[in-house]
């Protein structure tokens, strides 16, 4: 594989960087914001809520304008959306105005989670898809411990500008730097070559192509899509993508990036901080957040070892279990009042671990590549769709959850959801290993 490939892989996988950025900067700010607007639980939850709202009318019509206008454009379209919001949010005035720039970030993180895949997925070759498309979960959760690093500071810098009634501001308004580095750099990158042929720019697709491969290897690449794509030619309409011939597969793909979201991988980063407040473990819980960063990168640069030689489906079903067995013991150490020692802290290390090397490594690529070149952006973008309904359903309800049924009750209803996962990953998920985009179709 060409270092070239690497590179625009790894500038279309900073939509990613800034997706983790701004999901995870809130969590510093929420003990600030209820104080400075005087927020209830519901509030918190809303503020919490609407970058995820956000996202699902951004993953929803990304997939369409990406087929229609290109996914480069539509990704610089991303990286300007994310400016606004970062800018927008640390400048609000009021609560509804943070909500609503929050809102917006949304809909960049949503077309950015639904295009990065795509383009990754598009320029990749075969034996290396797994691994490039976990450059979007590399980029995800190295914003995330950005994030997180970038609170810890600020909230622990003292000057005449930085107080503790606007340190918020700065967190929501940090994004700017990685939003314009991502807005510059992704002028430099070529379209998807597969979107070019759509577009019938042959010549265009060939030299990226050739970029990618051995002139050869991109020739044959070349032919390859041009069959498959006049085998499936015409504009394809909405009903299509649910017709008997796909509807299967796009079924799994939503339902597959749905019930990602009920691992509760994010109340973990978006709640970290209150979590670790409800326990008696003592230091910064800023800090402790930090380390959730680092075991999330650490256990994702594990994956990248890991998912083109064990597979998707492998690693899905052990991530459930594992996941499944730290919620309930979290929620045991509630139930028992056992909070006096680092055994909720260390139960959410190694449930970051487990989702970090097999749902959070699977999901990108999977939903990226298992549907068929005709309907790719379409079915990607009602798959990534479903993924940010559930995240907001999740992320308005959480913070009522722990209020309501309390911290036990809470963990031990996700700990029963992730282990009922396992059975719906034992029937219904396919190996796609080192299978070539075009030839997906004969696997499922």
């Amino acid at each position: 594989m060409k270092i070239y490939t690497v590179l625009i892989a790894a500038v279309a996988a900073l939509g990613g960087l800034l997706f983790g950025f701004d999901t995870a900067v809130i969590a510093g700010t929420l003990s600030p914001l209820k104080s400075y607007f005087n927020l209830g639980d519901v509030a918190i939850g809303l503020v919490v809520a609407a970058s995820s709202i956000g996202c699902i009318p951004g993953a929803f019509f990304a997939g369409r304008l990406a087929d229609h206008f290109g996914r480069k454009k539509m990704m610089a379209a991303t990286a300007l959306l994310f400016i606004i919001a970062a800018l927008g949010s640390g400048l609000a005035g009021s609560f509804d105005q943070l909500v609503i720039y929050r809102f917006i970030g949304g809909l960049a993180i949503g077309m950015a989670s639904t295009l990065a895949p795509i383009y990754i997925s598009e320029i990749a070759p075969p034996a290396f898809r797994g691994r490039l498309g976990m450059l979007q979960q590399l980029a995800i959760v190295m914003g995330i411990l950005l994030a997180f690093i970038s609170n810890y500071f600020i909230a622990n810098t003292s000057n005449s500008f930085l107080t503790n009634e606007n340190y918020w501001r700065f967190m929501l308004g940090a994004a700017m730097v990685p939003s314009l580095i991502f807005f510059f750099l992704i002028l430099t990158v070529p379209e998807s070559p597969r979107w070019l042929i759509l577009k019938n720019k042959l010549g265009k697709a060939r030299d990226v192509f050739r970029n990618i491969y051995e002139e050869q290897e991109a020739d044959q690449e070349m032919k390859t899509i041009m069959t498959d794509i006049k085998t499936d030619a015409g504009e394809i309409k909405f009903s299509e993508i649910f017709s008997s011939k796909y509807k299967k597969v796009v079924l799994i793909g939503i339902v597959f990036a749905s019930i990602a979201q009920l691992t509760g991988i994010n109340i973990v980063f978006y709640y970290a901080p209150l979590i670790f407040e409800k326990t008696h473990v003592g230091g910064s819980v800023l800090f402790q957040t930090i380390l959730t960063g680092i075991v999330n990168l650490v256990f994702t640069l594990i994956a990248f070892t890991l998912i083109d030689r064990i597979g998707r489906k492998k690693l899905l079903l052990a991530g459930a279990a594992i996941m499944g067995l730290c919620m309930l013991f979290i929620g045991y150490l509630f139930y028992a009042n056992k909070l006096d020692n680092y055994f909720v802290l260390i139960s959410i290390f190694v449930y970051i671990a487990a989702f970090a090397c097999t749902w959070g490594a699977v999901l990108w690529v999977y939903v990226a590549e298992i549907f068929p070149n005709r309907i790719r952006g379409h079915a990607t973008s009602f798959a990534i769709f479903g993924n940010w309904v559930l995240n907001s359903v999740i992320s308005f309800t959480f913070p009522v959850m722990l209020s309501g049924l309390g911290p036990a009750n809470t963990f031990f209803v996700y700990g029963i959801i992730n282990l009922g996962m396992i059975l719906f990953v034992s029937r219904y998920i396919f190996e796609t290993k080192g299978v070539a985009l075009e030839n997906i179709e004969s696997v499922y």
